[in-house]
């Protein structure tokens, strides 16, 4: 049981970056790490875990601040 979790928290932590990287690429031209560092990546899918909201919509609005 452990593992399913775990394969759910990796395939959500993966899929986050990747939107991540994707909306700021859009922005900017450069993915997420050319503008935050990997403990702001972590700490901004901690807050999106908290949120209520539909990723993609929690990203864009992370992106839009630093963007």
């Amino acid at each position: 049981m452990t593992t399913q979790n775990t394969n759910t928290v990796d395939s959500s932590w993966t899929m986050f970056i990747e939107i991540l990287s994707d909306e700021f690429a859009a922005k900017t031209g450069f993915g997420v790490y050319a503008h935050i560092t990997p403990v702001d990546a972590d700490q901004a899918y901690q807050q999106y875990q908290l949120r209520n909201a539909p990723m993609r919509l929690f990203v864009r609005e992370y992106v839009r601040r630093y963007a």
